[in-house]
């Protein structure tokens, strides 16, 4: 009774520690302010212990994939560092693999016997399965995030051609149209606007930069219709409200889509349940036959 109290209660504060490191408690505003304005000796900001583990596991993991390019474009949409990707899956990792050996543990001090080999295995495939549990969770985020932006884009489509039936030149209806959002699409085309124009360049070059760092095919459309109605200057509102009317539509699609695919998911409970249910009456009966 003792030894599994202190088991359990080993075991409860290894997930407490787990969970906390996955997912830490923020820290307040001012801290953090005083953190960044705090002078040190090399000019920059402190490096925490959570910066170092990171940075080692980024550099640990970095042969098994870690450094592709699509998953730094879905860090880059999600605003996640890599080092902070690593922890979650160094993290993950450790729980799967530690979990088998934590029962192994439970079934030796109940003297229930349990093959070293199987905990092995089983310590392997689960840290191997977890491991690829932050990068799932990262690419959903990073999809959501790419749908809203493409929201965000339709409505910044519109604010444009407002902007241009105003008698605003292109450039100007661009830059103004952006600085009207908070939307972290807007602050992103802003800002890309802003060192375009720094740079003297072109704003479809910098909406090619930006659609090369998030990933969007939405933002590439922009910069071909950017740069076309720079060269062109023919009937640029009325193709700018269509391809807004256009990017909507396509929202609205998807989303349909994501609703019938979800209605399609809860009737596989359903099924089951049915199943579960005919094989416990079916059950007395099949046993019949088969005892006579």
């Amino acid at each position: 009774m003792i030894v599994g109290l202190a088991l359990g209660t080993v075991i409860g504060i290894g997930f407490a520690v787990s969970f906390w490191g996955l997912f830490p408690p923020r820290e307040p505003l001012q801290s953090r302010l005083s953190e960044l304005n705090e002078p040190t000796e090399s000019g920059h900001r402190t490096e925490t212990r959570r910066d170092r583990i990171g940075r080692v596991a980024a550099q640990s993991f970095a042969p098994f994939g870690l450094r592709r390019s699509r998953v730094a474009l879905d860090l880059r949409a999600t605003s996640q560092s890599l080092e902070e990707l690593a922890i979650a899956k160094l993290g993950m990792m450790l729980l799967g693999a530690g979990l088998p050996a934590g029962v192994w543990a439970i079934a030796w001090f109940s003297q229930t016997w349990i093959s070293p080999l199987l905990v092995v295995v089983a310590s392997i495939v689960g840290g191997g399965l977890l491991y690829l549990v932050p990068d799932i969770s990262l690419r959903e985020r990073a999809r959501d995030r790419r749908r809203e932006l493409r929201h965000q884009i339709s409505a910044y489509l519109d604010l444009v051609g407002l902007h241009l039936s105003g008698g605003a030149g292109m450039e100007r209806a661009l830059i103004d149209s952006a600085a009207h959002g908070t939307a972290w699409g807007f602050v992103e085309i802003k800002r890309a606007l802003r060192q375009a124009q720094l740079a003297n360049e072109p704003p479809s070059a910098a909406f090619e930069q930006l659609a090369q760092e998030l990933g969007s095919t939405e933002l590439e459309e922009l910069a071909a219709w950017v740069r076309l109605a720079s060269t062109s200057g023919s009937r640029v509102r009325s193709s700018l409200h269509t391809k807004a009317r256009g990017l909507r539509e396509r929202a609205q699609t998807e989303a349909e889509t994501e609703a019938q695919q979800s209605t399609e998911r809860m009737s596989l409970p359903v099924v089951l349940m049915f199943s579960g249910f005919l094989g416990l009456i079916g059950y007395p009966a099949f046993a019949a036959i088969v005892s006579s």
